[in-house]
């Protein structure tokens, strides 16, 4: 039961649509209806044209999954999984927002800042493979997809005192990699148009 409170709470925060009514309130435009679609940072920053405004919906939206897994810890104490249910929801309620018909971002900032109170391992890998990709095929949704896949396979393969020594949260790697491999679950879902277009251009 106490799961699905967390989950459930961590949903009603990561649903807040920050991206939606930032740009609203800056440029009164629907930011489902423009650039991509996407309700999220960097759609933010195209629309508006503005690097500030894209930044300030990033850090809002990473601040909904901290406030999950902190709300957690106040609320039910620091259990791992707990946590964990808690960042879930606030990545599931980002991704699909009931307030916005269910069309949202893609939670990967939500996710980081969920991150900073259960473990960074998962961000920094993420993170250092992305730069790498990024500079090798300059396009950033290929570059998401590619480290969301394969962040929990190089998380199973290096010692478990890389993955300790950026924990915050009390758990055993083995937990840490369970949870990394659910996550990019959830986050490889948002992801799903990126998937379909790579593969068309692959069989045209």
């Amino acid at each position: 039961m106490l799961y699905f409170i967390c989950l459930v709470g961590g949903y009603v925060i990561g649903s807040l649509p920050t991206a939606y009514l930032v740009v609203k309130q800056k440029t009164g435009a629907d930011i489902r209806e423009a650039g991509s679609g996407n309700v999220g940072g960097f759609n933010a920053f195209r629309v508006t044209n503005s690097k500030l405004i894209g930044y300030l919906v990033g850090v809002l939206d990473g601040l909904k999954g901290l406030v999950a897994v902190l709300f957690v810890g106040l609320f039910f104490g620091e259990d791992f999984w707990l946590k964990t249910f808690g960042l879930f929801g606030s990545v599931l309620g980002h991704n699909y927002p009931m307030w916005l018909r269910f069309k949202g971002g893609r939670g990967l900032a939500t996710a980081c800042g969920g991150l900073f109170l259960i473990g960074v391992s998962y961000t920094v890998v993420w993170c250092s493979m992305w730069v790498l990709v990024y500079r090798l095929k300059k396009d950033i949704l290929f570059a998401n997809v590619f480290c969301i896949l394969a962040t929990p396979f190089i998380l199973a393969v290096i010692p478990d005192r890389a993955i300790n020594v950026f924990m915050v949260a009390s758990a055993e790697s083995v937990a840490y990699i369970q949870f990394s491999g659910a996550l990019s679950f959830m986050l490889i879902l948002s992801h799903v148009d990126t998937l379909k277009s790579f593969f068309k251009q692959k069989t045209v």
